[in-house]
């Protein structure tokens, strides 16, 4: 009589545990399914292409930058005598038809110096100044008689040259147009050589412009130092020559495979 209702309670602990095995259980499978579902699709092939575009300037103006430099044993000697140089360079630009606009100050120092006897700390023997003048020259053939005239007021040093072009922007466009040419003719060889041909572009960087630079020269530098305040020998030659202006391209683009056409 009492079979019953132990029989009905053996079949709820069963019916009980096959519930919590499917509980426990589905878990497990639930994962395997949502990674089979956003399984990434394969890469589809690129041709990766870099360019390189180039142009030729010639200058129409410079910027020369001019040194006067002065010592003496007193700071307040050495000062004036540097400004009454840098106002005879000044007079002398002036002269030249160059105005106040084209002549900055680019940089003013006064200085101590030393003296270094032996076995004894060193000790001041006495100071330097020096000015630099920012000339801007808007005619090239001009540039050697800015540099005679200044080196006749008194200037000791010309530190740099640097060549310009009034459409430098132009052509920086220009390069970067032939970069991206090169880069996409490149591509197309490519393309054709693995037995395809090339797709949509699917983008393009550029790496950098290069810009033209100022022309230095110690050389120069050592010849004007040592004939500053007195030179009479023949105008100082100048060559700008050529500006390069260079851009540089990074590419990718589609490749299709099949056929090349």
């Amino acid at each position: 009589m009492t079979s019953a209702p132990h029989h009905a309670e053996d079949h709820m602990s069963r019916l009980v545990r096959a519930v919590s095995f499917l509980l426990i259980a589905s878990p497990v499978f639930s994962p395997v399914h949502s990674q089979a579902a956003t399984a990434p699709s394969p890469r589809e092939p690129e041709i990766t292409a870099s360019g390189r575009g180039e142009v030729r300037l010639s200058p129409d103006y410079a910027y020369v930058v001019i040194g006067i430099t002065t010592q003496s044993p007193s700071a307040v000697q050495t000062a004036s005598q540097n400004a009454a140089k840098v106002a005879a360079t000044l007079s002398a630009l002036r002269a030249l038809g160059l105005t106040e606009q084209q002549i900055v100050t680019s940089g003013y120092n006064l200085t101590q110096t030393y003296e270094y006897p032996k076995n004894q700390p060193p000790r001041v023997n006495g100071f330097t100044a020096r000015n630099a003048i920012r000339a801007e020259v808007r005619r090239l053939d001009d540039v050697g008689k800015v540099i005679d005239a200044a080196i006749n007021a008194g200037a000791t040093d010309v530190s740099s040259i640097q060549f310009l072009a009034s459409n430098t922007e132009e052509a920086r466009r220009t390069a970067l147009s032939s970069a991206v040419q090169q880069a996409r003719s490149d591509a197309e060889v490519m393309a054709r050589a693995a037995g395809g041909r090339l797709g949509r572009l699917i983008s393009v960087n550029s790496t950098g412009v290069s810009q033209p630079i100022a022309v230095r020269g110690a050389t120069m530098d050592g010849v004007l130092t040592s004939a500053a305040g007195g030179y009479v020998g023949p105008p100082t030659p100048i060559n700008p020559g050529e500006l390069n202006v260079v851009a540089f391209v990074f590419t990718r683009w589609e490749f299709i495979g099949g056929t090349s056409r």
